[in-house]
């Protein structure tokens, strides 16, 4: 469900004039369909398609462990101001094929994100499509913009796995990549806990018997993360279009000072939003009701440039 909102606290570095849209009068369309990769691996998708005509696509790309059902209140507030979501199940996550918490390298999930931005631009090429990645999506949209393409709108970035607060020791880090080669479908447990990723106890119980998500990372998973954290990071004037990033000051996973430097580090084509004392799922946090108003507010200014540039 779309998280109470409590009194704004926020860290801010841009302003955003809030655009509304007409609330659909009609019951919105929430369909599954299914979607094969380029190497095959048969995928989960998840639509949810206003009744109305759709101002803007929105593609959203989940973190590890869970899959794009997690997403659906949170889908449902968009599509009910007229934008059109997409999500699907990367591979071994949810209902998607794959083996859970592994892949050989991350081009595997950026060619799972490219089969689903094919299918995206394929059937509504007339509209503007934004990327939306959370946490480890946060990771793989950046790094999708910066290997594959860049022809959106925008994109949005919320707790992204660019660093980690509690990173492992570096020994185990030497180890790690020893094992890469030799067994790099050896998996460990994440050691994510439902209170560190929301503070609303529904919200916990929610993610604690959800029989979808998983707990495993493999040796070779963490190490492609963790080299393409350090490519995004070492490239931020290699993004073209407007970002908008967004990070819990109390996020006791992904590194909340990381987000906001790499983000100041872009310049003007990044807005960022610091959320106080929220957790890891900003969405599911008391600060949602802010982020929604920020990101549609954000969307809304580039709809507006968008059509006063036509």
């Amino acid at each position: 469900m779309f998280c109470p909102g409590s009194a704004l606290n926020v860290v801010i570095n841009v302003m955003f004039a809030p655009v509304l849209i007409e609330e659909s009068k009609h019951i919105m369309q929430n369909r599954e369909f299914n979607l094969v990769a380029g190497d095959g691996t048969f995928l989960i998708g998840r639509l949810w398609r206003p009744a109305g005509n759709a101002v803007a696509v929105i593609c959203i790309v989940h973190g590890i462990g869970e899959h794009s059902g997690r997403y659906d209140q949170w889908a449902r507030q968009f599509c009910n101001q007229g934008y059109l979501v997409y999500s699907v199940d990367l591979r071994g996550h949810g209902r998607s094929e794959g083996r859970r918490g592994h892949i050989d390298q991350i081009n595997n999930y950026l060619d799972d994100i490219g089969s689903l931005i094919r299918l995206v631009k394929h059937n509504w090429d007339e509209l503007p499509v934004f990327l939306y990645g959370h946490s480890m999506g946060g990771n793989l949209v950046l790094n999708f913009l910066l290997r594959k393409r860049q022809d959106f709108a925008g994109a949005i970035v919320t707790s992204p796995w660019l660093n980690l607060v509690n990173p492992p020791a570096p020994f185990i880090q030497k180890a790690a990549s020893f094992l890469n080669h030799l067994f790099p479908k050896m998996t460990f447990p994440t050691g994510i806990k439902s209170s560190e990723l929301s503070s609303i106890p529904e919200q916990q119980k929610s993610s604690d018997t959800d029989k979808l998500m998983h707990h495993k990372i493999s040796v070779r998973l963490f190490n492609e993360l963790k080299r393409s954290a350090t490519e995004v990071l070492a490239h931020p004037s290699r993004f073209s279009i407007p970002l908008f990033f967004a990070h819990g000051t109390a996020d006791a996973i992904t590194d909340f000072k990381t987000t906001r430097q790499f983000s100041e580090s872009i310049g003007d084509n990044a807005g960022f939003y610091g959320a106080k004392n929220a957790r890891h799922e900003l969405h599911c946090e008391p600060v949602a009701e802010d982020l929604y108003f920020f990101i549609t507010s954000w969307i809304g200014d580039i709809l507006k440039e968008t059509r006063d540039a036509e």
